[in-house]
């Protein structure tokens, strides 16, 4: 992978940019302050905000060096390297990835340490990641087992590859009606048993996911949330209890998190585990990066209600799309779709209306968006908001993971839209 993200050169493979920029590079392009509306640009266009990523990234990096806990962010909410690189710079244990093909993209851009936060059964898959343990003795890997199948699969690749170090797994712990992940104790000790009688598989600590037990803040939710954790941490401790969890030299591993209760995680994961063994809390956040104006905004633990406004995070994603029609008194319908958004969690949410000829800039968070099509956006726009013909309109959006995987290349601007850098994705 070229580590010149500068030297591409812009054409119609990258959507957002005007065709009066193709042939030229992006490393000129920001020799040349572009900005986003200098005509350089047309809508529908995604940029990052350089200031609140900046900002989200030491915020985290902060938060988990005055908890002593690791960070592993979740490298799929971007697939973005140069934004690994920069997680990784401010002190990240490593990056989380959900697929193999992911922790390709990791070694390519020379991610030192990969935790395949989930399953790994695919043969090839199997066999080139423990060619790449024997190629490379700098490179980590680490990936979950839920099942004495999964164990097998695993077992089957060493047996053919004989790394020469062992491969390193965390047995998932899993919830009713969650997705992968062992059911209950019965059920992680038997994996745990098999993966150590199996010569070059070396279990850890473990895994899971508390994020899927709900999106609210209830009593309920938040009680759930931490019954799992709990549940997760007894079983390291009697998994540890029966010696079939090792020490690596860092304390055993104990880890989850995304970016709603990474909280209850550190408080629960980061209690002592009986008989003084050592552990280690490595938190997954991944969406914290960029947040959002939507979900994460409401709940995130830094930013919910009643929090003492220590710590912040900042949208750091904006989609600028342009008015393409005024049909009926009250709707404006924007150029930004399902193509261009993200809309599984919550429509994008309306911030700034831009009259490109006039160089003004109006409130447009009274308007909101009732419904999405492929490249359109219904607003309504309440009586007295301005909006006309023509303008740009910026919006929110809420869940950056879904928002991402539609954007190739991302401008990155400061905080009056000149661009700084450009960002590559992976999907």
């Amino acid at each position: 992978m070229s580590r010149d993200w500068l030297a591409e050169t812009v054409d119609e493979r990258f959507k957002g940019f005007a065709p009066s920029v193709y042939g030229r590079r992006l490393g000129d392009l920001v020799r040349d302050r572009v900005t986003l509306f200098d005509g350089s640009f047309t809508p529908p266009v995604m940029i990052l905000k350089n200031s609140a990523l900046r900002h989200n990234i030491e915020t985290m990096a902060g938060y988990c060096r005055e908890h002593g806990v690791e960070l592993a962010p979740h490298g799929k909410t971007t697939l973005a390297p140069q934004l690994w690189e920069r997680q990784l710079a401010a002190g990240a244990w490593g990056i989380s990835v959900a697929t193999p093909a992911q922790v390709a993209l990791c070694r390519a851009a020379g991610v030192p340490r990969v935790l395949l936060a989930n399953e790994l059964v695919d043969s090839p898959s199997i066999a080139w990641i423990l060619a790449e343990l024997a190629r490379d003795p700098a490179f980590d890997f680490l990936c979950y087992v839920d099942s004495v199948a999964g164990v097998r699969l695993l077992a089957d690749g060493i047996r053919g590859a004989r790394p020469g170090r062992p491969l390193d797994v965390l047995i998932e712990i899993g919830h009713a009606r969650g997705r992968t992940g062992c059911r209950n104790l019965g059920q992680a000790r038997d994996v745990a048993r098999a993966a150590a009688g199996v010569d070059g598989l070396r279990v850890v600590g473990v895994a899971g996911f508390e994020g899927g037990l709900g999106h609210d803040l209830s009593s309920e939710v938040l009680g759930t949330v931490d019954s799992f954790l709990e549940t997760m941490h007894a079983t390291a401790a009697e998994l540890a209890g029966d010696g079939l969890i090792v020490d690596r030299g860092e304390g055993i591993l104990l880890s989850a998190g995304g970016s709603l209760f990474f909280d209850q995680v550190t408080e629960v994961l980061t209690r002592p585990l009986p008989g003084g063994q050592r552990s280690r809390c490595v938190l997954r956040s991944g969406c914290y990066v960029t947040h959002d104006s939507g979900l994460y905004q409401r709940l995130s633990p830094f930013t919910r209600p009643g929090t003492d406004g220590s710590r912040s995070l900042r949208p750091a994603l904006e989609a600028w799309g342009q008015v393409l029609s005024r049909p009926e008194n009250g709707l404006a319908i924007a150029g930004v779709g399902r193509r261009d958004v993200s809309f599984d969690a919550g429509l994008p949410m309306p911030q700034l209306v831009r009259r490109p000829r006039l160089e003004t800039t109006l409130d447009a968070t009274a308007c909101s968006v009732t419904n999405l099509n492929d490249q359109h956006a219904f607003v309504a726009v309440p009586n007295g908001t301005d909006v006309q013909v023509g303008d740009w309109i910026s919006f929110g959006v809420s869940h950056p993971c879904t928002a991402f995987d539609k954007w190739h290349l991302l401008p990155e601007v400061d905080d009056d839209y000149v661009v700084v850098d450009f960002v590559h994705t992976y999907f």
